[in-house]
């Protein structure tokens, strides 16, 4: 047994748990998840040259407790479905849930029944691992500001696939996501431009687009309400543009905040080297769904040589 897999009895509560508690479920094409390391490798020609994955087009779907109905043999009906889910018939799929705050998943195929859908619970079902970074920080970004008349500190996050000092470019944006991508730009290019705001070069505008267009991620939080951090997306010697989902968002428009960049020395006698920064909130902006959002800061107050050594970053980046 896998040290994330539920032992019999603690299989037996949750049956018991999803039974009695109208849980609500999220549903995920398997080969979104578990099978995209192994897809990955065979998605190669025999020139080594890498081939673009067709989507399969199905995308997550979370069901509220009350569409479902667990019987007691481990199996759950899905009652006149709607079009989102009956897309899954026949397919595997990762099925996620929380049990007393702590996140379970399990693996499953979509059959078809009399009254609709249905899951066969398996006699395996895993708790959802945390993901474990191993990515090296090049700094650390320590976000300040006022709540409930108190000081308060976050330190931000990161994107694997967005370096934040290097130069944003079109290709950046997956093809899938360009035409979305095209059109928030234009979007949020008028709003600036009706809000008499500047938009400097406006190449931090590609990062924000590229962000807000890709789909919502479908991994699943190891503890439910977990709150994460913003996330630093973009830096140069006059703007700081974080990420974040809309319900995790701690800026407010026109507000002013402060931030502590720290920068490893890796040899000589200082260890670090600090950028701090004053910023105000220009923009922000979000997509379609009001799921995710880009917060757009300039910087109020920074010292002329802390901007001179973050503009080397981004021409060394």
């Amino acid at each position: 047994m896998e040290n994330n897999e539920l032992t019999g009895i603690e299989r037996q509560l949750v049956l018991q748990y999803l039974m009695d508690a109208n849980v609500p479920v999220t549903l995920i094409e398997n080969d979104k998840t578990e099978k995209d390391a192994k897809d990955a490798k065979e998605t190669k020609d025999t020139k080594d040259v890498k081939i673009k994955k067709l989507a399969s087009g199905v995308f997550p779907v979370a069901l509220p407790g009350e569409q479902l109905t667990v019987l007691d043999q481990g199996i759950i009906l899905l009652q006149n479905p709607p079009e989102s889910v009956k897309a899954f018939n026949g397919k595997e799929v990762r099925v996620q849930f929380y049990f007393n705050r702590l996140g379970l998943y399990f693996i499953t195929t979509v059959k078809t029944v009399k009254s609709g859908l249905a899951l066969v619970i398996p006699s395996v079902i895993k708790k959802i691992e945390e993901k474990k970074s191993v990515k090296k920080e090049i700094f650390t970004a320590l976000l300040y500001y006022s709540k409930k008349s108190e000081n308060a500190s976050l330190k931000c996050g990161f994107i694997d696939d967005c370096p934040p000092f290097s130069v944003p470019v079109w290709s950046e944006v997956e093809e899938d996501n360009q035409v979305t991508a095209k059109n928030y730009l234009e979007r949020f290019v008028m709003q600036c431009r009706s809000d008499g705001k500047s938009i400097g070069n406006g190449l931090y505008l590609i990062r924000v687009v590229k962000f807000l267009a890709e789909k919502n991620k479908t991994d699943a939080q190891a503890i439910e309400g977990r709150k994460n951090p913003p996330s630093v997306l973009y830096v140069d010697e006059q703007r700081i543009v974080f990420a974040s989902s809309k319900e995790e968002l701690v800026f407010d428009e026109g507000a002013n905040y402060s931030v502590l960049l720290s920068f490893p020395i890796l040899q000589g006698p200082i260890k670090e080297r600090t950028v701090y920064i004053d910023i105000r909130v220009e923009n922000i902006f979000e997509d379609d769904d009001k799921s995710k959002c880009c917060t757009v800061c300039s910087f109020t107050k920074i010292k002329e040589e802390d901007a001179r050594y973050l503009e080397d970053k981004k021409c060394t980046a």
